[in-house]
């Protein structure tokens, strides 16, 4: 994230045509990450709870192990989704979970009754129902699976330099793409090329 940011400051910091330093460091980069918590905690001193994938306002919401062994994520972020899910779940009839605050104050029976459902069906079973019910849910794949996904090989995200796979640039320039020139030298391999520039 840190080099993302100093990368995006660095093309501003060249537009403006005017010379100035680029400063970013890896804490304030994370700290972009917690999205309105610093501000949350800052106004009214409130802690957003350790729910592991799980979100205070979205329930149920998650990663659930299936009987395939493989895993799902799902996440209800409307009370439109969730009401479908619920129905898939058995709740359909139970009103109080129609709403988001009944599923908050219930997310311990709801996040169980989640998890036995996934439990009891296959990886695809859960996908192919829950993608039915137009709810949002997806596998979790492990590396060798998302360097292999069809998406990501179609949209050539892995690429080959010098004999090694390794992530393609991630903005996608149409004008100026840009390129990996090579895989890297070894340790100290552009220490005299660097040191000429004067840069030390």
């Amino acid at each position: 994230m840190t080099g993302l940011a100093a990368a995006f400051a660095t093309m501003v910091a060249l537009h403006s045509g005017v010379g100035q330093v680029v400063d970013v460091n890896l804490l304030e980069s994370m700290l972009q990450m917690m999205g309105p918590l610093p501000a949350l905690a800052r106004l009214t001193g409130e802690q957003q709870p350790r729910l592991g994938a799980g979100l205070p306002y979205t329930v149920p919401r998650g990663t659930y192990r299936c009987s395939d062994g493989r895993w799902v994520a799902v996440s209800t972020s409307s009370d439109t989704v969730a009401a479908r899910v619920m129905d898939l779940l058995g709740f359909g009839d139970d009103a109080e979970l129609a709403q988001f605050a009944g599923r908050v104050a219930r997310r311990e029976e709801v996040e169980a009754a989640m998890a036995a459902w996934c439990a009891a069906r296959t990886s695809d079973d859960v996908i192919e129902t829950m993608t039915a019910a137009d709810a949002a849910v997806g596998p979790v794949l492990d590396m060798v699976e998302v360097v292999n996904d069809a998406h990501l090989i179609a949209r050539g995200a892995i690429i080959e330099v010098d004999g090694v796979p390794m992530q393609s640039p991630v903005a996608r320039l149409s004008s100026t793409p840009g390129t990996i020139r090579r895989a890297g030298g070894t340790i100290g391999a552009d220490t005299e090329r660097i040191r000429s520039t004067g840069w030390e």
